[in-house]
């Protein structure tokens, strides 16, 4: 495994990286239906309001009719939102996912309704947090966003693959990885605010005690939006096109490792074969301890930069179990087995891979926990290395 194929293949699989983000994202879109080709673009300046006060705003600029179904309780969450000259459907979204809410588009009328799924979720963790008291509790959140209310004082506030709005207290950290921190006029953050991804925001009459630490760029926001994908919006990301879209990334991605790696991928398979309940048992262990490592690093300012270099690796090594999974399907496929080599493997077993990820929800799951199990051969081998030891032995 030569240092020249793994520079190579490292910047093709992250140009292609983007395509497999904007692949994971589409469907997290909470509107059903299509918003019309001429959707003007709108500008909303609401510095205290509610996620109604946005519908209505955003309602009278497209010249849409608006229909709400959602519960008081959703409509009237307060809502900060600035954005200028931006497309309807995208800030539509933004405020839909404020308010937990869905909605659906037809003939000019806008119909808004709860998330059925969220509000549940929601429910839950207001009677947690009524549990344990709105004082000195860590706030933390995977795949969405955090709003920390004008009454509440928390101890610590993390987003991962999220945004965080601040108008209340934060006695230590407010940490977002793949989003922004905002603090609102008469908001207080004790410790440091940290965006990775995104941008810190404090306005006026607003107290930021520690430091303002942003970090953008390509790769953190590219993180953000997978993280976005992968973790909050799991049930969103099983429409056809997106599926597609991302079978043929990963088939692609698939053979330009195979054809790098063909003496390695042979070697994990065969640990692998050899011990395949270690391999799933270090593959659900990847799966999950990812999160609580995301979480361990943004809780400490040293940690928060090697939280995209931890995503990227996590991408690789799940991109390489995908190959090597492709690999094994397609040994034992009854086929000519004559010239058998790598690639030709994973050219047989990528495409029955990619026809099983696009089946709805049990291709996508099934495409994660066969890269997992593959993955965790993958790491206990040490990528094929421990292998060649044992064999040279």
């Amino acid at each position: 495994m030569s240092a020249a194929k793994l520079i190579v293949v490292l910047v093709v699989a992250l140009m292609l990286l983007p395509g497999l983000a904007w692949a994971a994202t589409p469907d997290s879109r909470r509107l059903e239906g299509r918003l019309p080709d001429n959707a003007p673009v709108v500008s909303i300046d609401q510095p205290r309001g509610t996620v109604l006060d946005a519908l209505t705003a955003l309602a009278k600029q497209t010249g849409w009719s608006l229909v709400v179904t959602a519960p008081e309780s959703a409509t009237t969450r307060p809502l900060t939102i600035q954005v200028s000259k931006r497309p309807a459907g995208e800030v539509l979204d933004l405020v839909l996912e404020a308010g937990s809410l869905r909605a659906s588009f037809a003939d000019g009328v806008l119909r808004v309704r709860s998330d059925t799924t969220a509000a549940s979720g929601d429910s839950w963790r207001e009677r947690r947090r009524e549990r344990r008291g709105r004082h000195g509790s860590e706030r933390v959140v995977f795949g969405q966003s955090l709003t920390i209310g004008a009454d509440e004082t928390v101890n610590k506030a993390v987003a991962i693959g999220g945004s965080i709005t601040i108008a209340g207290h934060v006695q230590r950290d407010a940490v977002a990885v793949g989003g922004s921190v905002t603090l609102l006029p008469g908001a207080r953050v004790e410790g440091d605010a940290v965006a990775i991804g995104g941008a810190v925001s404090v306005g006026e009459g607003a107290s930021l005690e520690g430091d303002n630490v942003s970090l953008g760029g390509t790769i953190p926001t590219m993180v953000g939006s997978m993280i976005r994908g992968g973790v909050g919006n799991m049930r969103s990301m099983f429409g056809f096109a997106s599926r597609a879209t991302r079978a043929v990334l990963l088939y692609v991605i698939a053979l330009l490792i195979a054809v790098a790696f063909p003496g390695a991928l042979m070697r994990v398979r065969e640990y692998l074969v050899d011990r395949p309940g270690l391999s799933a048992l270090a593959g659900i262990a990847i799966l999950l301890g990812f999160a609580p490592l995301l979480f361990m690093l943004a809780v400490t300012v040293i940690g928060i930069p090697l939280i995209p270099v931890a995503a990227m690796l996590l991408v690789a090594l799940f991109l390489f179990g995908f190959t090597v999974s492709a690999g094994w399907l397609g040994d034992r496929m009854p086929v000519s087995q004559e010239n058998k080599t790598p690639v030709k493997s994973v050219v047989r077993g990528g495409a029955v891979l990619v026809v099983v990820g696009l089946l709805p929800w049990i291709g996508t799951a099934a495409l994660i926990l066969t890269a997992a199990v593959s993955a965790g051969a993958a790491l206990l081998s040490r990528f094929g290395r421990k292998v060649a030891i044992a064999s040279a032995a």
